[in-house]
């Protein structure tokens, strides 16, 4: 029989998994971890801190659909991590993080052992569907299959696994063997007749779906055209009804107009989603109206957003039962007065539309010009990206990205990295404020070590200008919120990337189309202030 390190056989495992590429950042705990990868085939790429670890395997999760995996240290690795690991965690991505940890019998007795955490597993465990500590190798294979349930049988969240110094260089014998995870839940089909019912019966029917409702696109199509509804999105739905649709509100959920139609609305629709202020921005949105909720989370359907009939299902399986019985049934509201509300809250939306807000989505058009329709969009936390929601559109799911909820700065660049890397055949940019770009630019020179063709174009107006704006309307004085912009053509340069400003809104739309074919990163400068972009 053979026999493995325990490092080794973790990662055997995660190839048997179909694990490709982890994330990561070797260190003294793990170096038997990083013999496993060398001898199971699995590609690594090294970040430049293990922030970009865990939010480049959060970007490859989104673009794949598959769990983006991360190896970490112990310690500060695991702190360093933590904000991308809590993102994944608010947006329901799948995230398997492998970190090391103190000898055991050091473990909890404040030896001040390197890299020591008093309870590491702890740490996470707040962020993470569950963070367990291994004690002895013959656990792994069931923490494994259980992060696989917790990935591909229920809500997905992030997992972190502890392995100990002491634990992953012993001897195993054998391979480990992968184990099924189970299935979704399906409907309960008296209560999508239910809905069905209530749907059917509506004079003013709304649908908002959110990134639980990715894969619906058919169902939704029909359901939103049986009974004439309108369809508004948040932005992880955005997409999943292609916005060109005549009964597509797109991501306009930040708008007034857009709130008031869910508010106007009798019977409302909700599929997959929080509704979580990130999209909207509101302490809670009015929905006065019957709710019908189809979400594979329980705590959901009993949120504040409570449901007349509340459905506990994978949202595919569901809106497919629920089209098929809609389809036996008339509807009272038609399809004719739905897309004349859609075109009536439209128009409002842009009439209410700011100067600046008008400026992003000029900019956004000249983007969407030169991206192919299946491109990816990583978006920061930047007022550029805000407006984007609605100003970007998109005729596919799992194009824009843009975490409103967990709403962390410098996100986007190693999320791209993360998402190129997972799918090399689409074409991925970055999205992000000058301030934001600041908080993980190191990871520029990972993106041009792998040799990536991604434009990261940076929105600059040299301040943190949504904090800005709300000091100014509160009379607050401006402190701490206009950090000087570095050089940034030549630090991308000097990372080993590409670097342009555009002077007319054709070099713009050219450097986006060079960047996608390029042999390395181009980082393309967007200032606010431009002359070509205020004329």
């Amino acid at each position: 029989m053979s026999t493995q390190t325990c490092g080794e056989a973790v990662m055997a495992l995660l190839a048997a998994y179909e694990v490709d590429t982890v994330f990561g950042m070797a260190g003294t705990m793990t170096v038997e971890l990083y013999r496993g990868i060398g001898s199971s085939g699995i590609r690594h790429v090294q970040c430049r801190n293990e922030q970009g670890a865990s939010l480049m395997a959060d970007g490859y999760a989104r673009a794949t659909g598959k769990p983006g995996v991360c190896t970490i240290i112990a310690g500060p690795g695991v702190t360093n991590a933590a904000t991308g690991i809590a993102q994944a965690y608010s947006d329901s991505q799948p995230m398997l993080v492998l970190s090391g940890a103190c000898v055991t019998t050091t473990q909890g007795k404040g030896w001040a052992a390197i890299h020591e955490l008093p309870d590491q597993a702890a740490v996470t465990a707040g962020f993470t569907a569950f963070s367990a500590m291994i004690r002895y190798p013959e656990e792994v294979p069931e923490l494994v299959a259980r992060a696989y349930a917790v990935f591909r049988g229920t809500r997905p969240r992030p997992v972190h696994l502890s392995l100990p110094r002491d634990v992953l260089p012993e001897v195993v014998q054998g391979g480990w063997k992968t184990r099924r995870a189970p299935s979704l839940p399906m409907p309960d089909l008296a209560a999508i007749d239910e809905a069905a019912v209530h749907l059917a019966k509506a004079k003013r029917p709304l649908i908002l779906v959110g990134g639980g409702a990715v894969g619906t696109g058919e169902a939704l199509k029909a359901i939103a055209e049986q009974i004439g509804a309108p369809v508004l999105s948040t932005n992880a739905g955005k997409g999943i009804l292609p916005e060109s649709h005549p009964l597509s509100l797109g991501a306009s959920i930040v708008q007034a107009p857009s709130q008031q139609a869910l508010a106007d609305a009798d019977v409302v629709l909700l599929v997959g989603t929080e509704v979580g202020q990130g999209d909207h921005f509101l302490p809670a949105l009015e929905i006065p109206g019957d709710i019908i909720r189809i979400d594979i989370d329980p705590t959901k359907l009993t949120s504040m957003y409570s449901a007349v009939v509340p459905i506990q299902a994978d949202a595919r399986a569901a809106m497919r039962a629920l089209a098929m019985s809609l389809s036996t049934r008339k509807a009272l509201a038609k399809r004719s007065d739905g897309e004349a509300r859609v075109r009536d809250v439209l128009t409002k939306n842009r009439a209410q539309m700011t100067d600046v807000e008008k400026l992003h989505a000029r900019v956004w058009q000249i983007i969407r010009s030169a991206l192919p329709i299946d491109a990816i969009v990583m978006g920061d936390a930047s007022q550029i990206v805000y407006t984007g929601s609605y100003a970007m559109p998109m005729e596919t799911e799992r194009c824009w990205y843009y975490s409103g909820t967990y709403c962390a700065l410098g996100v986007a660049l190693p999320m791209a990295i993360g998402a190129k890397i997972g799918a090399p055949h689409r074409p991925v940019i970055a999205v992000a404020g000058d301030g934001g770009l600041m908080f993980t630019v190191n990871e520029l020179a990972t993106a041009a070590e792998e040799k990536l063709a991604l434009p990261v174009i940076v929105w600059n107006n040299d301040a943190l200008q949504a904090i800005v704006d709300q000091m100014d309307a509160r009379q607050i004085p401006r402190i701490g919120v206009e950090p000087k912009s570095p050089d940034f053509l030549g630090l991308a340069k000097s990372l080993g990337c590409h670097a342009n400003r555009p002077a007319s809104a054709e070099q713009l739309a050219q450097s986006v189309r060079d960047a996608l074919k390029a042999d390395r990163p181009t980082l393309i400068e967007v200032r606010q202030d431009a002359p070509w972009l205020l004329s």
